[in-house]
């Protein structure tokens, strides 16, 4: 499995892709923190905002940034990971090896997902820029990187499996950004509806639930969460039972253990599937 992983990190280096990859990440970032801070410097310079307020309004909007690139890395990424091999003919090669099916699909996700986390690593320079602002705290930041943290763990993990079940790498980033557009619409369907039953009277047993699991699948609930504690709250009086998640303003924590325990399974089924896969010449099932 190491060697997967160092094979798959020297591939990387030597391209200049990987270089542009991580400038453009970085400048776009940077870019989008820059034009907030422009679009408020009347503001602050008349006094009409405070910097904390210009400094949570950068963080804000670098994490949407942040969490809207770092799912689609993370899809195209993992999702070409092993559809390239078909693609370039390689595939049956790497079944000729004496690689294990999970260490071929282990050391596949964690070369690309820790490729990812550097990409996430070279974005706190940008956060910086907020401290210095003020409006955002040492431990609303760490909070941020755990939810982005889970959110990759999980769309890297969906993404791997749709590459290896996938003939080529156009249908498995087809496929992949489907599952996503999907899972964020219905997420946002109902979590919206959750979030909207707070003030009123709760929802039926299904939908509260299936709220719930919204709240944990889509990282801009937590991130609502964490910028605004008291956002998960019932206005009324009735004798509702919250979910503990919801109770002790732990949804960022809850939402990553969830995400990463749902990309565990999906790595388990796909070292399951592997073998009936790799079993076909072609790649695909025989």
């Amino acid at each position: 499995m190491l060697s997967i992983i160092l094979k798959e990190y020297r591939q990387r280096a030597r391209g200049i892709a990987t270089l542009g990859l991580i400038m453009t990440y970085t400048i776009i970032l940077g870019g989008v923190s820059f034009f907030v801070y422009l679009a408020r410097y009347t503001e602050l310079q008349s006094r009409a905002s405070t910097s904390s307020q210009v400094g949570l309004a950068l963080c804000i909007t670098t994490f949407i940034a942040q969490m809207i690139m770092s799912l689609l890395l993370s899809l195209s990424l993992n999702a070409s990971t092993i559809a390239h091999e078909k693609d370039q003919d390689t595939f049956e090669l790497l079944n000729l090896t004496l690689f294990k099916s999970f260490e071929i699909i282990l050391g596949k996700y964690l070369s690309s997902t820790g490729f990812l986390f550097l990409l996430v690593i070279t974005a706190m320079p940008i956060y910086a820029l907020a401290f210095t602002f003020g409006g955002l705290t040492t431990l609303q930041f760490m909070q941020l990187a755990v939810v982005v943290v889970g959110m990759t763990l999980m769309v890297s993990a969906l993404g791997l499996m749709l590459s290896l079940i996938s003939d080529d790498v156009r249908t498995a980033l087809g496929r992949s950004f489907f599952f996503l557009i999907t899972l964020g619409a219905v997420t946002l369907i109902f979590g919206g509806i959750m979030k909207s039953a707070l003030s009123g009277q709760p929802p039926v047993v299904p939908i509260y639930w299936l709220g719930v699991v919204s709240f944990l699948m889509n990282p801009l609930f937590s991130a609502m969460e964490i910028f605004n504690p008291s956002v998960f709250t019932w206005a009324g009086n009735g004798s509702v039972v919250m979910p503990f998640l919801m109770n002790q303003g732990l949804l960022w924590i809850w939402s990553a253990l969830f995400q990463t325990l749902i990309a565990a399974l999906i790595l388990l089924a796909t070292v399951l599937i592997y073998p009936r896969y790799r079993a076909s010449k072609a790649g695909g099932v025989g």
